[in-house]
C-alpha cells in the first residue's frame, strides 16, 4: 500500500502561558528561549537516566573483556621469607635463613578456550551495543511523543479560548435582544449555561498543558525545567515507502535484530568453549631466586600439560544446556522478527489513516465555520433560535478539535514509523 498523496498542514498556533526572563543588569524582561523538538532530544540524549544505565553497562562489557583477555598474559609475583631455626650442632645458637625468589606463570595453550571466551566477551559487548541504541530508539520516540502531545494540548487550550470567546459574544447578543424585547430570558439562560460549560472546558484543556509539560519533561529524563514556548509548526508528510519495502527496512535496521545477531554469536562461542573442555593445557611454571644465607641461587622451571581424563559427566551436561540456550535466542530473535513486522505494519496502516482523517477533517472544519456563520447572521436578524447557534458553535469546536488531533495524530504516528523501522530520522519534523 502506497499513500499517493502528501498532506502539508501548518498549524499556527501561540505557545501557552509565555515565560519572562528578567535581566540582571537592565531590569528588561525577555522571552526565555524557544524549545524546539531538536532541542528536546539532545537534553534527553544527555541526561535521561535510562541512557546512562545503557552507557554504563556498556563499560562493564568492555571492562569484562579487557579481564578475559588478561589470561594470554603471564602472572609475574616476587615471595620472600624468614626462618630462624637452632644450629644442629649448638642448641644455644640460632641459624638465621633468609630466601627471596621470583616465580613466573603462563598459559601456553589451552587449545582455544581462551580465544572462543574473548570472543564470547566480545559478542556480549556487541549486543550490550545494540541494547544501548534500542534504548536511545526508545527516549527519542518518548521524547518526540510527548513534544507533539504537548503542542497538541497547548492548540486545543487556543480553541478553548475561541470558543469562550464566542459564548461571551453570544451572551451579549441574547442579553441585549431580552432587554430590547426580541428575545426570551431563556435565550439568556441557554447562553449563559453554554459559556459556564465552555469556561470549564477551558479549565480541564489548561490542565492538559501542564500534565502534557510535565510528561515532556520526564520524557527527556529532567524533573526541573520551566515551561517555555515550544515550536508549532509541523509538516505533515506521507510515508515515501511502501509497507513491504517499510518491514524490509525494519528488519535490517532495528539494533533489536542486530542484538540478538551478537547474542547468538556470543552463544556459539561459548558453546565452543564448553566442547574445547576435552583438551589439554599448556602451562608453563619458571622460579629464579637466592638463598642468602648460604649464597645459593634458586632456579626451577617446569612445562606441564594437563588433560582432562573424567570431569565427573559434567561435559555433556554442558553441552546440552549451551545447545538449548542457543536454540532459545534463536527463537526470541524470530518472535522478535514478527512483532517487528506486526508494529511496523501498524503504524503504516495508523499514518495512513491519519493522513485521511486530516482530510476529511479539513473538509469538516471548513463546513462547520460556515455554518457557524451562518447560524450567527439568522441569530443577529431574528431568524436563527439560540439553540440554533448554540448548536453551531459546538459542531464549530468540535471541528477545530479534530482537526488538530488528526494532525498531532499524523506527527506521532511518523514518529511510531520512524521508530518501528529504527530510523530516527527517518521523517523531519
Amino acid at each position: 500500500m502506497r499513500c499517493r498523496q502528501n498532506c502539508t498542514a501548518v498549524l499556527g498556533i501561540g505557545a501557552f502561558m509565555l515565560l519572562s526572563m528578567v535581566q540582571a543588569a537592565h531590569g528588561q524582561q525577555s522571552a526565555p528561549e524557544m524549545l524546539t523538538l531538536q532541542q528536546a532530544e539532545s537534553i534527553a540524549l544527555e541526561k535521561h537516566p535510562g541512557i546512562r544505565a545503557a552507557n554504563e553497562r556498556i563499560k562493564v562489557q568492555e571492562a569484562v573483556l579487557q579481564r578475559t583477555k588478561a589470561a594470554f598474559y603471564p602472572t609475574l609475583g616476587v615471595r620472600g621469607g624468614y626462618e630462624n631455626k637452632p644450629v644442629t650442632d649448638n642448641p644455644n645458637a640460632d641459624k638465621n635463613l633468609f630466601n627471596t625468589s621470583g616465580q613466573v606463570s603462563w598459559i601456553v595453550s589451552d587449545f582455544g578456550r581462551r580465544e572462543g571466551t574473548v570472543r564470547r566477551e566480545a559478542g556480549t559487548l556487541e549486543a550490550r551495543r545494540f541494547s544501548g541504541q534500542t534504548s536511545t530508539e526508545d527516549v527519542v520516540f518518548s521524547v518526540r511523543q510527548a513534544f507533539f502531545n504537548y503542542l497538541r494540548a497547548a492548540a486545543l487550550v487556543r480553541v478553548e479560548q475561541d470558543t469562550v470567546k464566542d459564548r461571551e459574544t453570544l451572551v451579549r447578543q441574547a442579553q441585549g435582544f431580552f432587554e430590547v424585547g426580541t428575545r426570551p430570558k431563556i435565550d439568556v439562560a441557554r447562553a449563559e449555561a453554554g459559556l459556564f460549560a465552555a469556561k470549564a472546558g477551558l479549565i480541564g484543556a489548561q490542565n492538559g498543558v501542564r500534565i502534557a509539560w510535565a510528561r515532556l519533561k520526564g520524557a527527556m529524563g529532567v524533573t526541573r525545567f520551566p515551561e517555555r514556548p515550544v515550536a508549532t509548526e509541523v509538516n505533515v508528510q506521507a510515508p515515501t515507502l511502501s509497507l513491504d519495502d517499510a518491514v524490509k527496512a525494519a528488519i535490517e535496521s532495528r539494533p533489536e535484530i542486530k542484538e540478538f545477531q551478537s547474542r547468538l554469536q556470543a552463544q556459539q562461542e561459548a558453546l565452543e568453549v564448553v566442547k574445547r573442555g576435552r583438551m589439554p593445557r599448556l602451562r608453563f611454571d619458571g622460579q629464579y631466586g637466592r638463598r642468602w644465607h648460604n649464597d645459593q641461587d634458586i632456579i626451577s622451571s617446569a612445562l606441564t600439560l594437563e588433560v582432562p581424563l573424567f570431569t565427573g559427566f559434567t561435559l555433556k551436561p554442558d553441552i546440552e544446556r549451551h545447545v538449548r540456550d542457543y536454540a532459545v535466542i534463536k527463537a526470541q530473535q524470530d518472535q522478535q522478527r514478527q512483532r517487528i513486522a506486526l508494529e511496523v505494519e501498524e503504524s503504516y496502516l495508523n499514518l495512513q489513516e491519519a493522513g485521511e482523517r486530516i482530510r476529511a477533517n479539513e473538509a469538516q472544519k471548513k463546513s462547520a465555520k460556515e455554518n457557524l456563520e451562518l447560524a450567527n447572521g439568522r441569530y443577529q436578524v431574528g431568524v436563527g433560535s439560540i439553540i440554533e447557534i448554540t448548536e453551531a458553535q459546538v459542531i464549530n469546536s468540535r471541528a477545530l478539535t479534530d482537526h488538530i488531533r488528526s494532525i498531532y495524530d499524523h506527527k506521532v504516528a511518523e514518529a511510531r514509523l520512524a521508530r518501528a523501522m529504527g530510523r530516527a530520522s527517518a521523517f523531519s519534523p
